[in-house]
C-alpha cells in the first residue's frame, strides 16, 4: 500500500513537471540593424543640403521556451526628429504576424522600406533626421514576449510609443503635439536660402 502510494506521488511529480516544461514562456532574441546612407545635394554661402536615407532591418530568432500556439506579431516604429524644434516625430509604422518555424530555424527576418528625410546646416539648420527605432514581439494573447530600441527606452515609454500612429509629433516629457503638417515645408524653405550665393546644386 505504502509503495503504491509513494508510486502515485512520483507520477504526479513528474506529470506536474513535464506539464510545466510544456508551457515554458517563449523567449527571443531581437536582432536589429541599420544601413544608413548620407548625400549632399546641394551647397551655398549659407550652408548645405543632405538628404539622408535609413533601412531597418530586424530578425527575430527564438532562444529558449515554448512556442505558444497561434502567430506572433510585431511592430516597428521608426523614429525620427526635428533639427529646428527638438521635437520626435514617428516616420513610420508598421505592424505585422509572423511565425517562427522549424524550417526557417526558428526565426523571421523583416526588412523595412527605405525612409529618406532631408535638412540643411550651417547657418540654417532646418529638417528632420531619423533617430532611432522600436521594435516590439507580443503573442497571440497579446502579451508583450520581448521588445528592443536603439535609445533606452522604459517601459512606459514603450507603452506610449505604442500608441502613437505614424506622422505623430512628440516632446521628450511624451507630450503629444499633434500630427505633423506641412510637411517638408519649413525645409522648402529653407533649402533655396542654403544654396543662395553657392555653386548650387551638386550631383
Amino acid at each position: 500500500m505504502k509503495n503504491w502510494i509513494k508510486g502515485m506521488i512520483c507520477v504526479t511529480v513528474i506529470g506536474s513537471v513535464v506539464a510545466a516544461d510544456a508551457a515554458f514562456p517563449l523567449r527571443v532574441d531581437i536582432d536589429v540593424s541599420t544601413k544608413r546612407d548620407s548625400k549632399q545635394i546641394g551647397a551655398g554661402d549659407s550652408g548645405e543640403v543632405k538628404r539622408e536615407s535609413v533601412i531597418v532591418k530586424v530578425k527575430v530568432r527564438k532562444s529558449g521556451g515554448d512556442i505558444p500556439e497561434g502567430k506572433l506579431f510585431a511592430e516597428l516604429y521608426v523614429i525620427g526628429k526635428q533639427i529646428h524644434t527638438g521635437h520626435y516625430g514617428i516616420i513610420d509604422v508598421q505592424k505585422g504576424e509572423f511565425e517562427l518555424l522549424k524550417e526557417n530555424k526558428y526565426t523571421a527576418e523583416y526588412t523595412s522600406p527605405s525612409y529618406v528625410t532631408g535638412r540643411t546646416s550651417g547657418n540654417i539648420d532646418v529638417g528632420g533626421k531619423y533617430e532611432t527605432y522600436l521594435v516590439v514581439i507580443s503573442g497571440p494573447d497579446g502579451e508583450i514576449i520581448d521588445y528592443r530600441s536603439g535609445r533606452h527606452i522604459k517601459e512606459e515609454g514603450v507603452a506610449f510609443i505604442r500608441t502613437l500612429g505614424k506622422e505623430t509629433i512628440f516632446d521628450r516629457d511624451g507630450n503629444i503635439l499633434g500630427q505633423l503638417e506641412n510637411k517638408g515645408e519649413a525645409l522648402k524653405v529653407a533649402i533655396p536660402a542654403a544654396m543662395e550665393s553657392g555653386s548650387g546644386y551638386r550631383n
